[in-house]
């Protein structure tokens, strides 16, 4: 690709230009740009796909547990939420399964961010017919858990133990021990401070979808392509991107970030001890009788209620303590 190839495709990406627009200043036609874009958004994801939309590390989760354990929530790995593209050439035969609530035709992606806003897990291209518990049943965000292959995290909250890292969601989102919802009445100081803090911690997803648009106008306006297929492609290689802009910020000498927030002096009661193993057997699940056991522990009821009380316990000690 050359220069003004790459320059249609990148206008397209950051700004939102119409494919049309761009003919007076690069002489491309609009089955040319969008051609572009394509290309590009396939290379892209071809070349860096494989580093910036994986999993974290072992390394990588030390740091994501360290870091949320200074904010109060040990344990926590990341903020999970759904964001919705407008999808403005749709087909009209699709125009009902892609209808929700947003009145309009959108695609939804699925999203899990840190606090530094690096997206570590999107599922795009659920139809917004679903709401987010169905897109949670379609999506691979717990496979390798049901399958046996996800890493094994030891921590303490309480005094009590647990042995699965979780993620703050919304209230819409089940009862299962990798979630950690707010209090929708919260009875009490203890409750009602909980309820604030995973508030306030929940906005990191939020924020992510909020830079992510910003960066990638073409995100923020209704979708000109006219497949289905092809905005995913265009949605992976955005993220891409993004990971790729943070990965860079990350490692700026003169990027501080917010480590203040991390400080010591944020957390007196100390930073918890966690132990990350991987499981005996990284093969998948060789019985139902090992993929029904796993499923029984992904949706355990009373695990999820025992984890948001210690959850309550644990950061009225520590607001206690900073007082």
């Amino acid at each position: 690709m050359g220069i003004s190839t790459l320059t249609a495709a990148l206008r397209q990406l950051a700004y939102a230009s119409a494919a049309d627009a761009i003919d007076e200043n690069l002489e491309l036609s609009d089955t040319t740009a969008i051609k572009c874009l394509k290309r590009f958004c396939v290379a892209v994801i071809a070349c860096f796909g494989g580093e910036y939309l994986r999993a974290p590390t072992i390394e990588e989760l030390h740091g994501l547990l360290e870091q949320n354990a200074r904010r109060g929530f040990v344990g926590m790995i990341g903020s999970v939420d759904c964001m919705h593209w407008q999808w403005r050439l749709y087909p009209t035969a699709h125009a009902g399964q892609y209808k929700g609530k947003e009145k309009k035709p959108t695609v939804v992606l699925e999203a899990v961010a840190d606090y530094n806003l690096r997206i570590w897990h999107c599922n795009f291209g659920t139809p917004d017919s679903l709401n987010d518990i169905n897109i949670l049943d379609k999506s691979p965000l717990f496979n390798e858990m049901l399958q046996g292959k996800a890493p094994r995290i030891d921590f303490s909250i309480a005094g009590n133990r647990h042995y699965m890292p979780y993620l703050l969601a919304d209230g819409i989102y089940p009862d299962w021990p990798v979630f950690a919802k707010h209090i929708e009445c919260p009875r009490g100081k203890k409750q009602k401070h909980y309820s604030r803090a995973q508030e306030g911690c929940r906005k990191d997803v939020e924020r992510c979808f909020g830079v992510l648009q910003a960066r990638f106008r073409i995100l923020d306006t209704p979708c000109r392509l006219w497949s289905v297929h092809a905005m995913p492609t265009v949605m992976h290689a955005c993220v891409i991107l993004h990971n790729m802009f943070l990965e860079d910020e990350r490692f700026d000498p003169d990027f501080t970030g917010h480590a203040y927030l991390f400080s010591d002096a944020a957390q007196p009661a100390g930073v918890p001890v966690f132990n990350i193993s991987r499981p005996a057997t990284v093969h998948q699940a060789s019985t139902v009788a090992d993929l029904i056991t796993n499923s029984f522990k992904l949706h355990n009821r009373r695990e999820h209620f025992r984890l948001r009380d210690d959850l309550v316990t644990h950061l009225w000690e520590v607001h206690g303590l900073q007082e």
